[in-house]
């Protein structure tokens, strides 16, 4: 997690959580279950988006 807060670029809500990919850790889960995270799943590439938004669900 980045700690650095970003916008979302459709909606402009400052509701943005990490995308995490790769095998979740006991602490990733955590916050996946507390809505902090979302979890990408575990193909990890370049293209994957990084970011998600909580208001419109919109990725980037």
């Amino acid at each position: 997690m980045s700690g650095k807060k970003y916008i979302c670029p459709k909606c402009k809500s400052n509701e943005v959580i990490d995308i995490l990919y790769g095998y979740p850790s006991p602490e990733a889960l955590q916050s996946w279950f507390k809505k902090e995270v979302e979890l990408g799943g575990c193909i990890v590439g370049n293209e994957n988006p990084h970011h998600k938004c909580k208001k419109c669900d919109h990725q980037w």
